[in-house]
């Protein structure tokens, strides 16, 4: 029965992941979310950026879950904290008694197009791009802290990311969980070319200058998480994001004049654990 469960909750968080190309997700919310019990999935409504950097938001369905063997392995379906949409897949492989988690990361970032802004609008549409990589992460009692890496092997924007996030989680009551996150996000010269950078070409389409991006932090912010479980079964999560765009992420043009260098995320979803 055992493997039935764990069978059928990852054929669901795959097909999740598969399903997740509009969306995005928390990574913050599987974990909250998904410390007891087998496991949980959810499905939510939020609002995020039109395009990383974007002045504007648009309406998006996210979803995220995690399933959870004895040993303290797990496999999660979520998303970066920050001003992107991605959708994370990861699978931890060490056991619970060590303290750590470790294991390979799959994401799937969202293409950039039919955006709000005119200008933006006009540049080449930059497609869908699937990353892959590796996490490791530490837990103790309320604190967690983990680093991600991950490189385009789609070659869309031939880039690397690496992530840094740690999250403080406060116990209200039975029910009720917060928690409290920060993020940090570096990229290399490729991919903040691809999505910061404007070439000649685009130059001419969007009236924009041209712009180089170079690599560096491109962006750092803070989370506030909620967990409600009504009963054993059911539950309401939420998640509201803070990003501030950095350095040459903040001076595009796609920042600096057509979006804001302050990003927001917000998430309110429906989780059932089983």
């Amino acid at each position: 029965m055992e493997h039935g469960k764990s069978v059928t909750a990852g054929i669901l968080l795959l097909a999740g992941a598969v399903a997740v190309s509009s969306a995005f997700a928390y990574s913050e919310i599987a974990d909250e979310a998904g410390q007891q019990g087998n496991g949980f999935v959810g499905l939510g409504v939020g609002s995020v950026p039109d395009y990383e950097g974007s002045d504007t938001n648009k309406g998006t369905i996210a979803p995220f879950g995690r399933y959870n063997w004895a040993s303290g392995r797990y496999i999660s379906l979520g998303g970066t904290a920050n001003a992107e949409s991605a959708a994370r897949l990861e699978l931890n492989v060490l056991t619970k008694d060590t303290g750590w988690e470790l294991g390979p990361v799959l994401q799937y970032r969202m293409e950039r197009n039919d955006v709000d802004n005119n200008r933006v609008d006009r540049m080449r549409d930059v497609d869908a791009a699937t990353e892959a990589g590796a996490f490791l992460g530490w837990k103790a009692d309320r604190v967690s802290l983990s680093t991600t890496y991950v490189t385009d092997v789609s070659d869309e924007h031939s880039g690397d990311v690496w992530y840094l996030n740690g999250n403080y989680s406060i116990p209200v009551d039975e029910h009720f969980t917060l928690a409290l996150g920060a993020h940090m996000t570096w990229a290399n010269d490729d991919y903040m070319e691809t999505y910061f950078g404007v070439d000649g070409n685009n130059a001419a389409r969007s009236g924009f200058p041209t712009y180089k991006a170079g690599s560096g932090f491109k962006d750092t912010g803070l989370s506030l998480i909620g967990n409600y479980k009504f009963n054993q079964t059911w539950g309401l999560a939420g998640a509201i994001n803070y990003t501030r765009m950095l350095n040459d992420a903040e001076d595009s043009p796609l920042v600096k004049q057509a979006g804001d260098e302050n990003q927001y995320k917000a998430l309110v979803a429906v989780t059932y654990s089983f």
